[in-house]
């Protein structure tokens, strides 16, 4: 305990991020949970689908230019680059959202558009190193989601869900938009063009890294059916809720490591609760599952494979603040690549051979695959830095 008031002493903006971050996973969790009591797992499983789909495609709304801004405006503090950026993300996040709501369904076209402005505020704030500021409006958002999501599901079934999904979520992104450059009558984007090769491999390995959290539900979806994926996601959100160490871990990791601070005791700490969290998950989830969601007893194994990857997951978190700290955002493509590749070979294969115990097998693959990836790529890069300087 004395280790982990000193970590929150020495470094008082991890307390905001891990506030913020605790607070609106644990309020999706809620809400989530909430809809698992509500719907069937099929009906789970599709409205899952559909906002996987509207948030995989914001990934490529955002042309890498979240992480370009947290990165170099914690290093810069140059307002231009963030108002390029947004500009940037607000005309690729607008076309987008026209052309899938046209061909899927117009709220997905939404909420592709408003997540994507959402990554941008969040990029801003986390760059800028106001983590205050980005607590409240994590918080605030998911605080709006709860009540809308529901309700609106109550009057107007799964198209009321997504709308009550969306609406917060495109109230706290419009405030952004006012660092539009169109406003401004400055269309000029020379500063985004500056770091166009930093963005480029960002973007790639967003595409990548994204792939390993959303590509596995669309897939399953789509191949295995959509009662097979609302078992997958009732576990996978279980998942999620444990994970909020690692998305803690990098939202606080990069733009600390950015600026030059020094985060061994922060990582030690965060690595060591998330061993501590996933063998309770495991050992707890045979009583809680059948217990509050008696539609999903089926998904208990798949809770206790999934828990698992919370150690392999925290330690490619860390892993990736290095490189993106260190400029080295290739590096975290290739290991995102590579585990994405077995990963999604292994959800084919082991859900083929052993249904959705093997789903989950594939996704704990992935996991551990990209961990690894990381962790020797990442001890490459510091080897390569460290003769490039002479350094024995």
């Amino acid at each position: 305990m004395e280790a982990i008031h000193r970590v929150f002493k020495d470094h008082p903006g991890l307390l905001h991020v891990a506030a913020g971050r605790v607070g609106a996973l644990a309020l999706g969790a809620i809400f989530w949970l909430i809809m698992a009591r509500l719907l069937d797992p099929s009906a789970y499983g599709r409205v899952n689908w559909l906002i996987s789909v509207a948030m995989f495609a914001s990934v490529f709304c955002l042309l890498g230019l979240e992480k370009t801004v947290v990165t170099y405006y914690a290093k810069e503090g140059r307002e231009g680059l963030v108002d390029e950026a947004v500009t940037a993300v607000f005309l690729t996040s607008l076309a987008a959202g026209v052309v899938m709501g046209l061909l899927i369904e117009p709220l997905v076209g939404l909420l592709a558009f408003s997540t994507s402005l959402f990554s941008m505020t969040i990029s801003c704030e986390l760059g800028g190193r106001r983590y205050r500021r980005c607590m409240w409006i994590w918080l605030g958002s998911w605080l709006a989601t709860i009540p809308l999501g529901v309700g609106m599901y109550l009057w107007l079934g799964l198209l009321g869900l997504l709308l009550g999904y969306t609406l917060p979520t495109l109230a706290f992104a419009l405030p952004s938009l006012r660092r539009l450059r169109l406003l401004h009558g400055h269309p000029s984007m020379g500063e985004v063009r500056s770091k166009a090769g930093f963005a480029s491999k960002a973007f790639g390995t967003d595409v990548a890294t994204s792939s390993t959290w959303l590509l596995d539900k669309i897939l399953i979806g789509s191949v295995f059916g959509m009662a097979a994926l609302g078992l997958y996601q009732l576990a996978y959100q279980v998942f999620m809720a444990l994970s909020i160490l690692p998305g803690i871990l990098f939202s606080y990791l990069l733009p600390e490591k950015s600026a030059g601070a020094k985060t061994r005791e922060v990582e030690v700490c965060t690595i060591l609760a998330s061993i501590a969290l996933a063998v309770s998950a495991v050992l707890l989830s045979p009583w809680i599952i059948p217990w509050a969601f008696p539609k999903f007893a089926g998904s208990v194994a798949l809770v206790q494979i999934m828990s698992l990857g919370l150690i392999p997951c925290t330690v490619a978190m860390a892993r990736m603040s290095d490189l993106f700290a260190k400029e080295r955002p290739g590096a975290v493509l290739t290991s995102c690549a590579t585990a994405l590749a077995v990963g999604i070979a292994g959800i084919v294969c082991l859900g083929s051979l052993l249904g959705t115990v093997g789903l989950a097998m594939g996704m704990l693959l992935l996991q551990t695959t990209l961990a690894i990836s990381l962790t020797v790529l990442g001890r490459h890069c510091l080897s390569h830095h460290q003769r490039g300087r002479g350094i024995s």
